[in-house]
This record gives structure tokens, C-alpha cells and sequence, in this order.
């Protein structure tokens, strides 16, 4: 199941957790949404880009990626 969450909708959304390039925005049962503060000067693939992920047999795995608009 693909879940997207606009660029809009995660700005308004408080920050949990600030991992080294990301902040974490959401945390639901085993899902997680990160949004990262890098942009393609960075090296990312894209600016705005949402990793979520999945709680795996107690594994944190990326589950999906995409940009957020």
C-alpha cells in the first residue's frame, strides 16, 4: 500500500525525532514518515524526499520513497 503525504501536510505536522539528515514526522503502529532536510546539492535524488518505513521482525526497512510536492 503506497501512502503520500503531501510537502504541506508534513511541514504542519511537529518534528519527533532529528536523525542526521532527516526529521522524523510521523510514527504509527510499525510505520515511519522522515522527511529530509538535504535537497540535491546534498546528494539526494530529489529535494523534499519522504522515506517511510516498516517495522520488520523488529528491523526498521525502508518501505518507500518519493518526493513530496
Amino acid at each position: 500500500m503506497n501512502i503520500k503525504y503531501t510537502l504541506d501536510e508534513l511541514k504542519d505536522l511537529p518534528t519527533l525525532a532529528q536523525g542526521q539528515t532527516c526529521n522524523l514526522k510521523l510514527q504509527v503502529g510499525d510505520k515511519r514518515v522522515w522527511l529530509s532536510r538535504c535537497t540535491v546539492d546534498d546528494g539526494e535524488p530529489y529535494n523534499n524526499k519522504v522515506t517511510i518505513e516498516r517495522l520488520d521482525n523488529g528491523t526498521w526497512v525502508e518501505d518507500q520513497q518519493y518526493q513530496a510536492n
